[in-house]
């Protein structure tokens, strides 16, 4: 049953992942400066595809998320294993979220594949739901294989004790758009449950240009984190979450 799953989403991952290839080739060739878009009014979700052409695949797409995570089966998934190092990082302040730059930070090894971290960020409320329970805020570790697919994991927050490593973070906020900080020694190992049961299946990313392809790992339990500290986001970012999309009969697999 493993294997048979395991086939399945390396097919549609190498299916999937030429449009991924084709976008990011566009985009990093700089043949276009990339359209404004934000999560409210003219420029918000519902209209992210009519933006660019870059960004037709919002609507088109038949793998988008965030959805409303269901398991369709369980099964015996590889072990994940999260080979990150402490180091010190760049804290940005993109107008959309706040990211931390992770390049050099290690790497995501599960399926017999690795994938080295590239950045993290944040979104309020989270952006995946599930079995219909939302959570007040999420994070999404970005991760890129050497032949250019993407992982990420996915990690919900619950409002309860406060969490030692996102206390170091948010003394570090940049409180304007494009303004950097710099935290030292980030561990991302301490925004990560202990309990590494995941649900997989694929996606796409969940801002413009939505490109499908993406590998996801969402972690079934979510982490604590104070009321003090969800509030201290939202001082920034309101809200930043893309709605649900159509989950369009895609194979989720919970580990277990």
């Amino acid at each position: 049953m493993t294997s048979m799953i395991k086939s399945t989403f390396a097919l549609i991952s190498a299916i999937s992942f030429l449009g991924i290839g084709a976008c990011q080739s566009q985009n990093d060739a700089g043949l276009k400066k990339k359209a404004h878009w934000s999560y409210t009014g003219s420029t918000g979700p519902e209209s992210w595809a009519s933006l660019s052409t870059d960004y037709k695949t919002c609507s088109s797409g038949r793998l988008q998320s965030p959805f409303d995570i269901k398991a369709d089966l369980s099964a015996d998934l590889p072990d994940m294993a999260l080979k990150y190092n402490p180091l010190n990082t760049t804290v940005l302040n993109n107008g959309h979220t706040i990211q931390l730059d992770l390049n050099g930070a290690g790497y995501l090894e599960v399926e017999d594949r690795q994938f080295d971290v590239l950045q993290l960020h944040f979104h309020t409320k989270s952006e995946y739901a599930i079995a219909g329970e939302f959570f007040p805020m999420s994070m999404h570790i970005v991760h890129k294989s050497k032949d250019g697919d993407l992982a990420v994991i996915g990690v919900m927050f619950t409002e309860g004790e406060s969490n030692r490593q996102l206390s170091a973070l948010w003394e570090k906020l940049p409180k304007k758009e494009s303004q950097t900080t710099t935290l030292r020694s980030l561990d991302i190992m301490d925004l990560i449950p202990e309990d590494r049961t995941y649900y997989r299946f694929m996606g796409s990313l969940t801002t413009p240009p939505c490109s499908e392809g993406v590998n996801w790992y969402v972690m079934k339990t979510p982490v604590s984190v104070s009321a003090e500290q969800i509030a201290t986001f939202r001082e920034l970012f309101r809200m930043n979450a893309r709605p649900l999309q159509d989950e369009n009969n895609r194979l989720v697999v919970l580990d277990g």
